[in-house]
């Protein structure tokens, strides 16, 4: 049943009730007023016939009886009927000799009987005696009563039409006031739906107006906390990290896609699982103690551990949990814990362990190659070219002992003192490629300019460019000797393999003036045969020197290279950040 029409029946029970109660007020208004208006009228006749009858001007006392009873009746047919009162005339032996004439207003009509007995007075009847009879003066209040039922029956009819003029009213008024009240239930439906941006207009009745501020009021609450739950299952779904949530049990309750990649399977497998069977044999009393430390609002972060996938494989995970309480108690109701996996970073830090082991014994071991080379090049000073410059003397000797008169033995000694020469510089031409403290005792521009300058005295039929840039006196010493041997390679590789023509050497710095991320770059290019396919990734013994050097500075090599087009050979060196900063601060 709507509103409208309980209020409408409301109205009209009321106004019923108030019916009922007004004429039950008039009903017993008009009681008395008939049982007033029959005693008035009774009284009246009653003194009227006793006047007549008992006085002597009507009714001489020497008349008989019989002459008296005649008068009386005479005077009774001449009076005709007393008001609201039939009067009747008995002779001595009960006879009704007269009764008064039925009364002549609204003759033929009569009120119902049960509103004549609700209103008119109850028939008492007064009897005055007479001379040979007697006299009944019967109170008649039957119309009266019409009277009463006709002016009732003209109000019933002006209440009617009041009753039905103003139920139309209250219906049509409710009708138009409560207008509104389907815009509010059409605005809740759409809030039922999930459409939170709905919103309601102003209305004129101040209470509707105030419910439609407050629905606005709630929609926008809504519709933010909405978009925000939104976001947050977006982050939740979409994030790469694995969430689960747990009750006080320790049974999942939701798990995110991440989380069924995670784990393998589906939401539905992880769902009402216990967390305990997700960690691997021995670690369950981990999981105890994680719930134990949600419980007393504790967070654990990224801790390092195993878990078990659904097909029992385990997986290194970092995992963090926090409690999941109640906001309004503030009772903890569960945990809430973000898995993610590590197996990968893992990986990467055995193998960074792996690269600075290599890069410590390729460190260790080009130090011993170093040592080996200054050992080598003082044994050939101090014994190869010494047993060289002896044969050059010998031979010079034998040659001029010979003189013109041996040409034959002259022109043998000489040879001798020609191959002790080239012996000579062969040495000597060792020696400085061996000398791995050219960059300590030169510095690492005296140290490539002497390499360069010596190619170029060897090999004229070569162009040999060279740039340098300022500030290589900073260059720490094992820099230096890794930068002067990378060159020193690609030199010997171009002008021994390559048949170079052109030879560019390049050196400059990059990177910004944080110092950390400063770094040398060391630039190669010949215009030479170039290297075969697959050969720049593979590599011979130099270019396998030149990467292990490179790597165990913590840079970078890259061999650029097609064959018959040349080779660019660049090597990225990073300094120490500490000697990047005095290096740019000296600026």
């Amino acid at each position: 049943m709507s509103l409208r029409l309980r209020i409408n029946l409301l109205v009209t029970a009321l106004m019923l009730v108030f019916v009922l109660v007004l004429g039950a007020i008039i009903v017993d208004a008009t009681r008395h007023q008939i049982r007033e208006e029959i005693a008035a009228s009774t009284r009246v006749t009653v003194q009227l016939l006793t006047t007549v009858v008992y006085s002597s001007q009507f009714v001489p006392g020497h008349e008989s009886p019989a002459a008296h009873f005649e008068t009386v009746h005479t005077f009774l047919r001449s009076l005709g009927r007393v008001r609201a009162n039939e009067v009747r005339l008995y002779n001595g032996l009960g006879d009704l000799v007269y009764v008064s004439p039925p009364s002549t207003y609204k003759a033929g009509r009569h009120a119902p009987a049960w509103f004549a007995a609700l209103v008119g007075p109850a028939p008492a009847q007064v009897v005055l005696p007479l001379r040979g009879g007697r006299l009944v003066i019967v109170p008649d209040a039957s119309r009266s009563v019409l009277d009463a039922w006709d002016d009732l029956g003209q109000l019933a009819g002006v209440a009617l039409v009041f009753f039905v003029a103003v139920n139309v009213l209250v219906f049509w008024l409710i009708g138009r006031l409560l207008a509104p009240v389907r815009e509010i239930l059409r605005g809740l439906a759409a809030i039922r739906e999930g459409r939170f941006e709905t919103r309601l207009p102003s209305f004129a009745l101040p209470e509707l107006s105030a419910i439609s501020e407050t629905f606005n009021s709630v929609a926008d609450a809504l519709e933010r906390r909405t978009a925000e739950n939104r976001r947050l299952a977006l982050v939740v779904e979409q994030t790469s990290d694995a969430i689960l949530i747990a009750d006080r049990a320790g049974r999942i309750h939701f798990s995110n896609s991440a989380a069924a990649r995670l784990f393998g399977g589906d939401g539905e497998t992880l769902a009402g699982k216990d967390l305990r069977a997700l960690a691997p044999p021995g670690k369950e009393k981990e999981v105890a103690a994680q719930l134990e430390a949600a419980f007393r609002g504790e967070a654990v972060q990224n801790v390092e551990t195993q878990r078990r996938r659904h097909d029992g494989t385990l997986i290194d995970v970092s995992l963090s949990t926090a409690p999941l309480v109640e906001p309004r108690s503030g009772a903890v109701i569960g945990q809430i814990l973000s898995l993610r996996d590590i197996t990968e970073k893992k990986r990467a830090e055995e193998a960074a362990r792996e690269l600075r082991w290599n890069r410590q014994i390729t460190h260790l071991i080009q130090q011993r190659v170093d040592e080996e080379r200054r050992a080598l090049a003082r044994e050939l000073h101090d014994e190869l070219s010494q047993y060289a410059t002896a044969i050059r003397t010998i031979g010079m000797t034998i040659a001029n002992r010979a003189g013109d008169d041996a040409p034959e033995i002259r022109s043998q000694a000489l040879a001798v003192v020609s191959i002790g020469g080239q012996l000579y510089d062969m040495v000597r031409g060792m020696i400085r490629q061996l000398r791995a403290s050219a960059p300590h005792r030169l510095g690492l521009a005296r140290a490539i300019e002497d390499a360069v300058n010596g190619w170029r005295a060897r090999r004229r039929d070569v162009r040999f460019d060279l740039k340098l840039p300022p500030r290589l006196e900073t260059v720490p010493e094992e820099l230096a000797a890794a930068v002067y041997r990378i060159v020193q390679e690609a030199l010997n590789n171009a002008l021994r393999h390559a048949g170079a023509t052109r030879i560019e050497v390049e050196l400059r710095w990059s990177g910004g003036p944080d110092g950390a991320d400063t770094v040398l770059e060391v630039a190669v290019t010949d215009d030479g045969r170039g290297l075969p396919p697959g050969a720049a990734a593979d590599g011979g013994f130099g270019l396998l020197g030149m990467r292990e050097r490179v790597e165990a500075l913590r840079g970078e090599l890259e061999i650029d290279s097609r064959p018959g087009e040349g080779l660019r050979l660049v090597a990225r060196l990073p300094l120490p950040a500490p000697v990047a900063a005095d290096k740019w601060s000296t600026a």
